[in-house]
């Protein structure tokens, strides 16, 4: 059945369901690794044969494991989302059309100049601003992501982070709403994807940053890109603060800006996919909205 043929509850709900499986299973996990904690604590606890038992420093030190594990924790929920939804977006590639870019290895470093650049002037902004002080929950979530190693700090919110979670909003759900006009569509994965995040002003850069990777997956037509320029985008924090010295940091920062300004101008010159001549393509999907002008 092509999905131009879909009720509009069942267009919605192929959109709604994937969001519903990547927020269940990060809470699922979440609420797993938390209560085995509590029942090794407790174990523990037993077994010290202590006369009085303090809850309050119990809960405090569960929550305290849980907090130093965060970036561990994220990268189990991601190759958990990972192991369901890539399966799902493999199947809808089979019922899609075909593109293909001109050089695409430089559009690839473009598009990761482009994000590396949008992230340091986003710190830019926050750090002259302070804004961040109106945030509290905000910088606890920072500081948490930065509490593993650099090592796991890599894989899970640098590399895992960025894979899943354009597998589900770009590479899934931006391909079930061509029933949509491309700018709508462009903004409610944006919104959805600014929501899951669940911190307020998170939320806010989360949502500009997808309407951005939205715009460069409507123009290229490549989910390999908008995976690099969002890993582009998470990794550049990683680097900065933890493996860059300070001086060569400053220059990143002083160079950043000019790099997002050049790198943004190509991306909007340069033109978009072309569908591959004789590709069957969409035998499912409706047409594809999506298409560049010839």
């Amino acid at each position: 059945m092509r999905m131009d043929n879909y009720s509009l509850p069942r267009r919605i709900w192929r959109i709604v369901y994937p969001v519903l499986i990547f927020v269940g299973l990060q809470l699922i996990i979440g609420v797993a690794i938390e209560l085995g904690a509590t029942i090794v604590f407790a174990v523990r606890e037993m077994l010290r044969g202590t006369s009085e038992f303090d809850a309050a420093a119990f809960m405090e030190a569960v929550m305290q494991f849980v907090y130093n594990n965060g970036t561990l924790i994220v990268l189990i929920c991601n190759a958990a989302s990972f192991a369901v939804f890539l399966p799902i977006w493999l199947t809808m590639r089979k019922r899609t059309a075909r593109y293909e870019n001109s050089n695409p290895v430089g559009i690839c470093i473009v598009v990761i100049g482009f994000f590396m650049g949008f992230n340091i002037v986003q710190s830019l902004v926050f750090g002259l601003t302070n804004i961040t002080r109106f945030f509290p929950a905000y910088e606890e979530v920072a500081e948490m992501m930065t509490s593993g190693s650099i090592a796991i700090q890599i894989l899970a919110v640098g590399i895992s982070a960025p894979v899943v979670e354009e597998l589900v909003f770009r590479g899934i759900l931006l391909n079930r709403m061509k029933w949509l006009p491309v700018w709508a569509a462009v903004l409610i994965q944006a919104l959805l994807f600014s929501v899951v995040h669940f911190n307020l002003f998170q939320s806010l850069y989360a949502f500009l940053a997808g309407i951005l990777l939205g715009m460069v997956y409507v123009k290229y037509r490549s989910i390999i890109m908008v995976i690099l320029g969002h890993v582009a985008f998470n990794l550049i924090s990683v680097i900065l603060s933890e493996l860059l010295p300070d001086n060569l940091a400053i220059a990143v920062f002083l160079v950043c800006p000019l790099l997002m300004v050049g790198c943004g101008a190509l991306l909007i010159i340069r033109p978009g996919a072309a569908r591959l001549a004789g590709d069957p393509g969409q035998k499912e999907e409706a047409p594809d909205y999506y298409s560049p002008a010839p």
